[in-house]
C-alpha cells in the first residue's frame, strides 16, 4: 500500500511526548494562528524521513525539542521512526530510533535510544513504500552519475510548503535546487510506471545477453573463418611452399584439400636432427674461437721473447767490436814485450817495475779475456733466436689454419640457419594446419550456433524495446495524456485562468502547461497566484490519483501548507468567515477544499491529505476534517515546555 502518517510526535526531556494524531485515508486539517508551528510540521516529517538537514526554525522548538518522531502505517504494519534533534550549532545528525510491528504504542522519552542510523531506517521505509532497485543511467555524453530512485525523490510529490504551493516557476518540493530538479526528472518515469519496476534486473539481464551474443557470434565467425574454402586453399599453398605437400599437388575439391592437410599434419618431422646438428657446430665454433685466443696469446709472448733476444744479440756484437779494436790498438804499438823490467823505449834495464806498464798489460789481458768470452757465447744465442723465429712462424701458420676453419664453420652455420628457418616455417604451417583440422565443425554445430544467436538477438530486441528511451517516452506521453484529462476537468472546476482548454504536465520542464490555440502556455507565463496555486493542486492531485490507482511506490500522503493564503493572507487580517458568502475569494477557497475532499473520498483509503491552515471555514464538511485547532495559547510546542526549560537552564 505504501505509507501514511498516523502521528507526528515531538519529545522534550522529562516530559510526556506531544502527539499530533492524524487519520489515514482522510483529509486532516490543522488550523491555527500564525506562529503556532503549523508550517514546521512539514519540516518535522521531512527530517524524520531522511532529510540531510534539519530545517526546523530556531526558537522555541530548537530550545525545547530533543527528538522528533513519526508513527506510520503501510496498511498491514506500523513503523515508528524517531530522529534525535541536532546538537546545538549543528544542522543534522544520523542518530535514529526505529521499531515496527502490527500495532505500536508511542514510546516515552525514556524508551528512546539510538538503535540505528537514519539511512538504514530509510532503507526499511523504502521497502514498505515499495521502492525497488531502479537505476537511471544518464544519456551518453553527460557527466552526471547514475542515479538510484529512493524515498527522497518520492517525497518531491508529498510536500508543498507555504513558499512552494503557489510558486509560478517550480511545481514540486525542492525543485528550486538544480540537482533536486534533475533527480526528479530522472526518476519521474520510474515513479509513474513508464519504466519497468524490475528495470535494474532487466538491465543486468540485457547486459548478460549481449555478452553471450558476442561470444556466440565470435565463436561462429571463428569457426567459419578457420575452415572457409579460401583459408584451406591458402594453407595448402603454404604447405606446398615449405615442402609439406608435393609442389605439383592440386586439390580437386574442398574435401580433397582437407585430406592433403591431414596427411601433411601426420607426417614425421626432423626438427630434432637439426637441433643436434646445430649444437655440434656450435661446440666446434666455440672450440676454434678458444683456440684462436690461445694462439694469439702465445704469438704475442714468443714475439716479445724474440725481440728481446735480437736486442741482446745486437748489444753483444757492438761490445765485441769495441773490445777487438782496443786489443788491436794495444798490440799494434809493439812496445809491450814480455820483459817487464826493460824499458820499451830505450831497451835499458829498469831499476824497478813501472806502475803504468803493469796497468797497460793488465788492461790488455782483460780485454782479450772479454773478447774471448763474447765470441764463445754468441753461437748459443744465435741458435735460440733461430728456434724462436721458427716457433713464431709456426704460430702464424696455425692462426691462418684456425681462421680458415672458423670461416668454414660460419659458412656451415649460415647453411644450417637456413635449414632451421625452413624448419620453423614448416612448424608454423603445421600448427595452423592442426588448428584448422581441430576446428572443423559439423554442419549441425554451425546450425546450432546460428539458432542460439537468433534466439539471443530476439530476446535482446525485446528487452531493448522494453528499456529503450523511445519506449519510455511513449509510455510517459500516454500517462501524461490521461493525467491531462483529469487536470483539464479539475482546472475547469476551480475556474482557473485558461480553463476550458487542455491542461497537461510537462515532465521535461516540470511545469503545468495549458495548450491554447496560439500555442502552449507554461504555468510561469500565466497570471495571478490563484492560477499558480490551482496548477499545483491539479498536477499533484492527478499524480496522486494515478499513484494510488496504479499502486506506484510513492508515499500515500500529500502535505499542503496554507493553500488559502493566496486569497486570505494572514498578515492582512481578512477572515474567510467574515466576508460575504458569495465573495469570489471565499468561493474559490471552498472549491479548492471541496476538490481535495472529493479526490480523497474517491480514493479512500488509499490517499491521505494533511493541510495546515490559517483559515477555519465554518462549513460542516470542513469542520469534520479538522484534527487540531491551535488558537488561544494552543500550539505545536506547549508554552510550558519553554518556561520550564528556561527555569532549568
Amino acid at each position: 500500500m505504501s505509507i501514511q502518517i498516523l502521528d507526528i510526535v515531538i519529545y522534550s526531556a522529562g516530559r510526556s511526548p506531544r502527539i499530533v494524531p492524524l487519520k489515514p485515508g482522510k483529509v486532516n486539517i490543522i488550523t491555527g494562528e500564525s506562529g503556532t508551528g503549523k508550517s514546521s510540521l512539514i519540516d518535522i516529517v521531512d527530517y524524520c524521513l531522511g532529510s540531510s538537514t534539519c530545517n526546523i526554525p530556531h526558537g522555541i522548538m530548537a530550545r525545547t525539542i530533543d527528538w522528533y518522531g513519526l508513527r506510520l502505517t503501510d496498511g498491514s504494519s506500523e513503523h515508528f521512526v524517531a530522529r534525535r534533534a541536532p546538537d546545538r550549532g549543528k544542522t543534522t545528525t544520523s542518530d535514529a530510533y526505529y521499531v515496527t510491528g502490527s500495532a505500536l504504542t508511542i514510546p516515552t522519552f525514556q524508551q528512546l535510544s539510538v538503535t540505528a542510523n537514519i539511512d538504514a531506517v530509510m532503507a526499511r521505509i523504502e521497502l514498505a513504500i515499495g521502492i525497488g532497485a531502479h537505476r537511471h543511467t544518464p544519456p551518453e555524453g553527460q557527466t552526471r552519475r547514475e542515479l538510484s530512485a529512493g524515498i527522497r525523490h518520492a517525497l518531491a510529490y508529498a510536500f508543498q510548503k507555504q513558499t512552494e504551493i503557489s510558486q509560478p516557476g517550480f511545481l514540486f518540493h525542492g525543485q528550486s535546487d538544480h540537482w533536486i530538479a534533475q533527480g526528479i526528472k530522472d526518476t519521474f518515469p520510474y515513479f509513474i510506471g513508464a519504466v519497468e519496476d524490475d528495470h535494474v534486473e532487466l538491465s543486468a539481464q540485457l547486459r548478460t545477453l549481449r555478452r553471450d551474443l558476442r561470444m556466440k557470434e565470435s565463436e561462429l565467425a571463428r569457426s567459419l573463418s578457420l575452415t572457409s574454402e579460401g583459408r584451406v586453399d591458402g594453407l595448402v599453398a603454404e604447405a606446398k611452399n615449405v615442402g609439406l605437400i608435393a609442389p605439383d599437388f592440386s586439390a580437386a575439391s574442398y574435401s580433397n584439400a582437407i585430406e592433403s592437410l591431414r596427411a601433411a599434419g601426420n607426417a614425421p618431422t626432423a626438427e630434432h636432427l637439426e637441433m643436434v646438428a646445430s649444437e655440434v657446430d656450435q661446440a666446434e665454433l666455440v672450440r676454434l674461437s678458444s683456440e684462436r685466443i690461445k694462439l694469439r696469446e702465445r704469438l704475442h709472448f714468443i714475439n716479445d721473447e724474440l725481440q728481446a733476444m735480437t736486442g741482446l744479440r745486437k748489444d753483444e756484437g757492438s761490445f765485441a767490436n769495441e773490445t777487438g779494436e782496443q786489443v788491436a790498438r794495444l798490440e799494434s804499438i809493439g812496445l809491450l814485450g814480455d820483459d817487464k823490467h826493460t824499458c820499451p823505449i830505450c831497451i835499458q834495464p829498469l831499476p824497478a817495475t813501472m806502475p803504468l806498464v803493469e796497468e797497460l798489460r793488465s788492461e790488455l789481458e782483460m780485454a782479450r779475456s772479454q773478447l774471448q768470452n763474447v765470441l764463445r757465447h754468441t753461437p748459443g744465442l744465435d741458435t735460440l733466436i733461430s728456434e724462436k723465429t721458427k716457433e713464431l712462424n709456426d704460430l702464424k701458420g696455425s692462426l691462418r689454419n684456425n681462421w680458415s676453419a672458423l670461416e668454414s664453420i660460419r659458412a656451415s652455420d649460415a647453411r644450417l640457419q637456413s635449414m632451421r628457418d625452413a624448419a620453423s616455417r614448416r612448424a608454423h604451417v603445421l600448427g595452423r594446419i592442426s588448428l584448422t583440422l581441430e576446428s572443423l565443425p559439423t554442419a549441425q554445430d554451425n546450425d546450432k550456433l546460428a539458432a542460439e544467436i537468433g534466439a539471443l538477438r530476439e530476446r535482446i530486441a525485446q528487452l531493448d524495446s522494453l528499456l529503450s528511451d523511445d519506449s519510455v517516452r511513449e509510455r510517459t506521453a500516454s500517462i501524461m495524456s490521461r493525467l491531462g484529462n483529469l487536470m483539464t476537468r479539475w482546472a475547469k472546476h476551480l475556474e482557473l485562468e485558461h480553463s476550458g482548454i487542455p491542461f497537461r504536465l510537462d515532465p521535461k520542464k516540470l511545469l503545468v502547461v495549458a495548450d491554447a490555440d496560439e500555442g502552449p502556455v507554461p504555468m510561469n507565463r500565466m497570471g495571478s497566484g490563484a492560477t499558480w496555486l490551482g496548477c499545483h493542486l491539479i498536477a499533484l492531485l492527478s499524480l496522486h490519483d494515478f499513484f494510488a490507482r496504479k499502486v506506484r511506490p510513492v508515499p500515500r500522503f500529500l502535505f499542503l501548507d496554507q493553500p488559502s493564503q493566496v486569497y486570505f493572507p494572514a498578515e492582512k487580517g481578512r477572515d474567510v468567515n467574515e466576508v460575504d458568502v458569495h465573495d469570489e475569494d471565499r468561493l474559490a477557497v471552498i472549491r479548492i477544499f471541496q476538490l481535495i475532499k472529493d479526490v480523497v473520498q474517491d480514493l479512500s483509503p488509499r490517499m491521505q491529505v494533511i493541510i495546515t491552515e490559517h483559515a477555519d471555514i465554518m462549513e460542516p464538511w470542513y469542520q469534520e476534517t479538522i484534527v487540531e485547532r491551535w488558537r488561544n495559547g494552543v500550539a505545536l510546542v506547549p508554552f510550558e515546555w519553554d518556561e520550564e526549560r528556561g527555569l532549568e537552564s
